[in-house]
């Protein structure tokens, strides 16, 4: 058996824009704690998971996204 059997599968997107106002896209990549996933669970090379980083931080930012959920 392998670690990897619990983590979900890549999610491919091409069509969708990472932005910060598109909120609901944004917390597919996120835990249930507010944290982000990895760059292997989400599928994306770097540039894709810095456009990330960069609109979830923007988005919490403008109080759209809540730093920690609890």
């Amino acid at each position: 058996m392998t670690d990897t059997a619990n983590i979900e599968e890549p999610v491919k997107e091409v069509s969708t824009e990472l932005n910060f106002k598109n909120l609901d896209y944004l917390q597919r990549f996120m835990s249930p704690q507010g944290s982000l996933h990895s760059r292997k669970r989400t599928g994306f090379n770097a540039r894709k998971q810095r456009k990330l980083k960069r609109a979830v931080k923007y988005a919490r930012f403008l109080a759209l996204l809540p730093f920690v959920n609890r």
